[in-house]
């Protein structure tokens, strides 16, 4: 009687403990990842190339076709557009780091280094040559960017150029063209 007690009480804390643990979920969503995967049919077109997979030669008028340069997806192009009409603050590129938390942030024109330290803040670039992103829950949109490096967590960086090196230390962060 007293062993069944012990085996109550022991497995009774763990019940409740799996029992509180089932519902939480943590789930990051990729709204580009979600575009990529159910197009439009009048958006449907030639499925994007993986970034490691080399281009096979073209044709010149092909070429001619890949002149344009990329934009950003459809969601992400009208959102960058909206956060530049609500921009808090508007600049050519900063001297030193933008550590404005919270901010929506517009850099205009071409940046050799920009360096980020903003938590939970939007920052809209044109093109960046170094970027530098030690903040946490910071939004960076982008023309071409050279090389970025994220030390932060949960960032997204968005670019419209190829691709740049990148180096991500943090955690949880989201990079991607458009």
């Amino acid at each position: 009687m007293r062993a069944a007690r012990r085996h109550i009480a022991a497995i009774t804390p763990v019940v409740i403990a799996a029992l509180l643990l089932t519902g939480c979920t943590v789930r990051i969503i990729d709204p580009s990842a979600d575009d990529a995967r159910s197009p439009a049919p009048q958006e449907a077109g030639p499925a994007p190339q993986d970034e490691t997979t080399p281009r096979a030669t073209s044709s010149p008028d092909e070429e001619d076709a890949d002149a344009t340069p990329p934009a950003l997806s459809a969601p992400n192009a009208a959102e960058r557009e909206r956060l530049i009409a609500a921009a808090t603050i508007t600049m050519t590129c900063p001297s030193g780091p933008l550590d404005h938390d919270g901010a929506v942030v517009r850099v205009e024109g071409s940046c050799a280094n920009l360096v980020i330290d903003i938590d939970a803040g939007v920052v809209i670039a044109d093109d960046v040559d170094e970027l530098l992103l030690r903040g946490s829950g910071t939004v960076v949109y982008a023309g071409t960017i050279g090389t970025a490096t994220v030390s932060g967590s949960a960032n997204e960086v968005y670019w419209t150029g190829p691709t740049p090196t990148l180096e991500d230390d943090g955690s949880a962060n989201s990079l991607g063209r458009g």
